[in-house]
């Protein structure tokens, strides 16, 4: 009698899929009564309760900056926390194009902000702007295109976790009152809140491609959408906080710099019990090829590439791509992403989607595991990067890294580890700690009598 596998698929990231963006869009906002209000029956102080630091981020394009000193202000972001208006953070222009950041770690306490010295911000063109909330380190930041530009010290936060008030407004492009004087006239993209003081190198990377989901990222508004009055919360969320357009706001073409999304992002099951993903590209431009991740659970740091580069086309028209994974041999779930690697060296990701895979026969026997020295990612790295192994059954392990010469740079002993699927953290750093150079740096895993071999690239 023949036995089979059942595989039970469950699509995430519906909200991004489900919309289906193939533009790169921002919200246009006039200045005089345009913005986009997120309701405040889904609270975004709630979603931040207990975080250390608060980070927003967006790209934008000015048309005019009002003047008349600094109660004339281009709001980018005023996110409240309490009535009538005590912003848990607060992002605006000054006539000047001067940038103004600032908020609180509880409702009760005094409103803290900074401005940078100089004039960072001009009309007409794309500028990524950042504002840092570190309540643990009693510090405020401003960055502009990936560049820390103004910090205070110091700052008399009262708590080191935010605590939450009763709730108030949640607007971008005008204040919590909605006063004339502060409307915000241009153009806004790629949004994005996180619970956490986020670092210099974390900002100026991800500045320019979409970042997959994740614990620490609340809310992302691409307004990629492309009619509409709502704009959809990428984060993954447990809540979405989609934003409603007020006025006369409506989508048009954002900064041309971003990826643009994919139209789908789907996987089926093959009549083999294979895992066939299939995703869409409207059109393409500089793009080298595609990498196929996979991993246990939803954290893209701990996932596998699992592809060899999938060449791109670069056409400008509709392009399927599908690529099928048969190396499942485990009951358990598993998760999903793509890789855009675009020739300039940028990348974005997409996903997760993942996959429950299950014996649903009683007494079906174990498909084999066998032992090997999966893949290095990420690959480059700078200066983390993760080396993941299976063991068929439980050994010791000896994970040994040489530089190209051949010479031992690292080594990482390891007793009795349990059979399974294992991942084992490199910093960068030799035995000594001392940070390596860029290069290539040959893996060697020993078990047993057997020896396997990888290679990955620090690139500074």
């Amino acid at each position: 009698m023949k036995h089979r596998l059942s595989l039970l698929l469950v699509i995430v990231f519906c909200s991004i899929l489900s919309v289906g963006y193939s533009v790169n869009n921002g919200v246009f906002l006039d200045g005089a009564g345009d913005y986009v209000s997120i309701p405040t029956t889904t609270r975004l102080d709630s979603g931040m309760s207990g975080a250390s630091g608060l980070t927003v981020e967006a790209w934008i394009n000015p048309t005019t900056l009002r003047t008349g000193g600094d109660t004339y202000r281009n709001l980018i972001v005023n996110f409240c926390t309490q009535l009538p208006e005590y912003p848990m953070v607060k992002f605006y222009l000054r006539d000047n194009g001067k940038l103004v950041f600032g908020g609180r770690s509880k409702a009760s306490e005094v409103y803290q902000d900074t401005v940078t010295d100089d004039v960072l911000i001009s009309t007409g063109s794309w500028q990524h702007v950042a504002g840092v909330l570190d309540f643990v380190n009693k510090t405020i930041k401003i960055y502009v295109n990936g560049e820390l530009k103004h910090t205070r010290t110091g700052v008399p936060f009262v708590n080191t976790e935010f605590e939450r008030g009763n709730g108030g407004t949640q607007h971008i492009g005008i204040n919590a009152l909605l006063s004339t004087n502060q409307y915000f006239h241009g153009t806004i993209d790629d949004m994005r809140l996180w619970r956490v003081a986020r670092t210099a190198e974390q900002i100026s990377f991800y500045m320019d491609k979409v970042v997959p989901p994740q614990t620490e990222l609340l809310a992302y508004w691409k307004f990629d959408e492309e009619q509409g009055r709502i704009a959809y919360d990428s984060s993954n969320s447990n809540i979405p906080y989609n934003g409603d357009l007020q006025g006369g706001a409506y989508f048009t073409a954002g900064n041309p710099t971003l990826p643009v999304e994919l139209s789908s992002f789907t996987a089926t099951i093959s009549t083999h019990n294979n895992v066939v993903l299939t995703w869409v590209t409207q059109s393409e431009t500089g793009v080298m090829g595609f990498y196929v991740f996979r991993g246990t659970d939803p954290n893209l740091a701990n996932a596998q590439q699992i592809s060899s580069l999938i060449d791109a086309t670069n056409t400008a028209d509709q392009k399927v791509y599908v690529y099928t994974d048969n190396e499942i041999n485990q009951i358990g779930t598993y998760y999903y992403w793509l890789m855009v690697a675009d020739i300039n060296g940028s990348e974005s990701y997409h996903g997760p989607i993942h996959v429950t895979y299950e014996n649903t026969q009683p007494g079906l026997p174990n498909i084999p595991v066998f032992t090997e020295l999966k893949s290095v990612y990420p690959n480059p790295f700078n200066p983390n990067t993760t080396i993941s192994y299976v063991l068929a059954q439980p050994s010791d392990v000896l994970i040994t890294i040489f530089n190209m010469r051949g010479q031992e740079v690292r080594s990482f002993e390891r007793s009795n580890v349990a059979a399974g699927p294992q991942n084992l953290a490199w910093d960068g750093k030799d035995q000594k700690g001392s940070s390596l150079a860029s290069g290539v740096y040959y893996i060697r895993m020993q078990t047993g009598a057997d020896s396997f071999f990888k290679k990955a690239v620090l690139m500074k």
